[in-house]
């Protein structure tokens, strides 16, 4: 497995501390946690349920820090986990993260950004130890800014990025992104801007990957209120690949947010254009914030083929004294374009609610039900629904202690397929800096 690239980004944070004037700008939040899990699927089996105790650690972190000079925002976190006969020890990692340092201070930036987690082997089999992998997404280079006028500014940006799985090796690939865009401020809520892009994709295995080329022209227009705010792309997307191959889409993408009030957001997301595993994973970065709860087991199907994404999601969040809420859904198609990939349509329904019972004490539920259908050659469809409640108990400022019980259960059109039901309890006890 390579790890340059995760190296190269690491480097990079630990650079922050070392620019004359900006170690006092360093904000840096951690957790250091213990516990002991009770599962009663560890394997994730329809039948012959292994059933065991494991033992976990884990560290996470979240580093800040924003100067004249230098923007870095990395999250990162190792989970540690002593499984039994199933499948001894292992230790999950991920990393997400984006520095920037302004070398010429509104004229050129160097910029780093890395997408470092665990994903799924196999998509359409349940995500048990057996079926992981680390998988890193890399890209570094340049933002050239110039002035065009009192109202409008130009940017050019230059990216290599490295793509790269522990497993899968035909998602391994080097790309080089250029971009160039003219923005116009309308006024000083809203702007206008031209936006044009190109990516040239060369993949390792040229056997099962095609090389190719991805080209974007759109007009992108944001409007930024008080109470609401809107950023709308709209244009025309080409794929050119090197055995003469060509596709074209129109260009969508739209978001939307409305703050219904001091405590209360409205948001939802459109999209229309290609991509693929390696872009989707570089756009997630920033998405969470925070120091990370646990590695998750991502839900991305890592392959090489691009695919044309159509998709909506509608989010309302309410953060209250006591009471905090959450509601979304979402629909997405992805039709690949090379025939060796599977076509998915999916939806799904999440909600969570934590209320403060105490000032020292939390309760938390949430509940997710998603359906995803298959298309050739595994034509199948899977229910995936999961259900967690949790107490939190802070002792004082910095040592807390947790328990979550959490029901997972998936469904399949291939009865005895892949189905199974799992119950995990887990128990923890955890210390933050702040």
């Amino acid at each position: 497995m390579k790890t340059r690239p995760i190296r190269t980004t690491l480097l990079a944070v630990a650079m922050v501390g070392t620019v004359p004037g900006t170690a006092h700008a360093v904000r840096i939040d951690y957790t250091i946690e213990a516990g002991v899990e009770r599962d009663d699927n560890v394997t994730l089996a329809a039948q012959d349920q292994v059933e065991e105790t494991i033992a976990r650690a884990g560290f996470g972190f979240a580093l800040e820090e924003e100067t004249s000079v230098l923007h870095a925002s990395v999250v990162g976190r190792a989970d540690h986990r002593r499984y039994g006969d199933a499948y001894g020890s292992m230790t999950d990692r991920m990393l997400e993260g984006r520095l920037a340092w302004h070398a010429v201070p509104e004229r050129l930036t160097l910029v780093a950004e890395d997408s470092y987690g665990v994903e799924t082997i196999d998509r359409t089999a349940p995500g048990s130890p057996d079926n992981r992998q680390q998988v890193n997404v890399f890209a570094i280079g340049p933002d050239l800014h110039f002035g065009l006028g009192p109202a409008q500014r130009g940017i050019a940006e230059f990216r290599y990025i490295n793509s790269n799985a522990e497993v899968t090796d035909q998602f391994n690939s080097d790309r080089l992104l250029a971009s160039v865009a003219m923005v116009r401020a309308l006024d000083p809520t809203r702007e206008l801007s031209w936006n044009v892009r190109a990516q040239e994709v060369d993949f390792d295995d040229d056997f099962v990957a095609r090389d190719h080329r991805r080209y974007e022209a759109f007009v992108g227009y944001a409007h930024r209120l008080r109470r609401f705010d809107m950023q709308v792309d709209a244009g025309w997307a080409h794929l050119d690949y090197d055995d003469g191959q060509t596709r074209s889409e129109p260009l969508l993408r739209a978001e939307f947010g409305w703050a219904g009030s001091e405590r209360s957001r409205v948001s939802l997301a459109l999209a229309n254009q290609f991509s693929d595993a390696a872009a989707a994973s570089l756009d997630r970065i920033g998405e969470g914030g925070g120091i990370p709860g646990s590695v998750g087991t991502g839900t991305s199907t890592i392959n090489p083929y691009a695919y044309r994404e159509r998709s909506a999601a509608l989010r309302y969040e309410f953060t209250g004294v006591r009471l905090s809420a959450s509601l979304g859904g979402f629909v997405q198609r992805l039709d690949y374009v090379d025939q060796a990939g599977a076509n998915e349509e999916g939806r799904g329904i999440a909600a969570g609610l934590r209320y403060r019972l105490r000032p020292d004490l939390v309760f938390s539920t949430a509940a997710s039900v998603s359906r995803i259908e298959f298309g050739a050659p595994e034509i199948r469809t899977e229910t995936d629904r999961l259900y967690t409640i949790g107490l939190d108990k802070a002792w004082n400022r910095h040592w807390h202690s947790s328990l979550t019980v959490s029901h997972y259960q998936r469904d399949s059109s291939l009865a005895g397929v892949d189905e199974f039901d799992q119950n995990v309890v887990y128990l923890n006890l955890s210390y933050r800096n702040r």
